[in-house]
């Protein structure tokens, strides 16, 4: 085991602090050249979801049904999808899972 004093801490931080001194100097904007040429691709799954959610269909979108999807998501902040009779339907499928 080897126990360092606190010289030699002391002399790596006045090397980065004297590094890092050097280093600095003014930093320039990106200029309006460099931005034209960003680009932005989006997937196709992408695309069809940002269709969905524009014009409010309720189609499937890879096999998701969005209408109950959202339907869903606002029982759950209403506070009344958890039911007794929705806990035993999922906990019967979860069990059914481990026969």
């Amino acid at each position: 085991m080897q126990i360092h004093g606190l010289q030699q801490t002391q002399a790596i931080q006045s090397i980065s602090r004297t590094a890092g001194a050097k280093a600095a100097g003014p930093v320039e904007a990106p200029s309006a050249a460099n931005s034209a040429n960003d680009q932005l691709e989006l997937s196709l799954e992408a695309q069809q979801i940002s269709e969905s959610q524009a014009t409010g269909s309720g189609q499937s979108i890879n096999g998701i049904r969005t209408e109950k999807v959202a339907a869903l998501r606002q029982a759950i902040a209403d506070g009344t999808y958890e039911t007794p009779e929705n806990m035993s339907a999922a906990l019967d499928k979860l069990l059914d899972t481990f026969a």
